[in-house]
């Protein structure tokens, strides 16, 4: 790089120098261990390749939203809390119902918020749990629901 093709405005000192929020981005991990209220549960169906059909059936348990920025463009990202619990579905890939052993996630989930039945779920508080994934090579943090 050439000295003319570099322009200094304004010379600053480090004791000036201040810490700004940077662009739009939000850290996650400060959600981790924090409550939330679920707001919906959803059954859906998802791409699986463990299953004859290639679809799988879960239970969609997310929080309400914990934080919303707005990007560049003017649109707006939400966060929140969300988890997928499989449920049992015949060798057809017909619903049946949700597992009953007390060792599936979704009953540990479900004693954890000392209810019984999954219709119970919306509106209670649950605890979030931030984790790291690598996506592309990238770091991620993601947030599901500690049980």
């Amino acid at each position: 790089m050439s000295e003319e093709s570099v322009t200094t405005e304004k010379q600053v000192s480090l004791s000036d120098l201040q810490s700004v929020e940077s662009g739009s981005s939000v850290d996650l991990n400060k959600f981790h261990k924090t409550g939330a209220e679920i707001e919906g549960v959803d059954i859906i169906q998802v791409s699986s390749d463990y299953t004859k059909s290639g679809k799988q059936w879960v239970l969609k348990v997310y929080s309400k939203v914990l934080e919303t920025i707005e990007k560049e463009d003017g649109t707006k990202v939400d966060f929140r809390a969300s988890e997928l619990f499989n449920l049992i579905q015949d060798k057809e890939g017909k619903l049946k119902g949700y597992p009953e052993s007390q060792d599936s996630n979704l009953k540990k989930f479900m004693a954890d918020l000392r209810i019984e039945k999954p219709d119970q779920i919306v509106g209670k508080k649950a605890t979030i749990k931030a984790y790291d994934k690598e996506v592309e090579g990238k770091p991620k943090t993601y947030l599901k629901f500690m049980y």
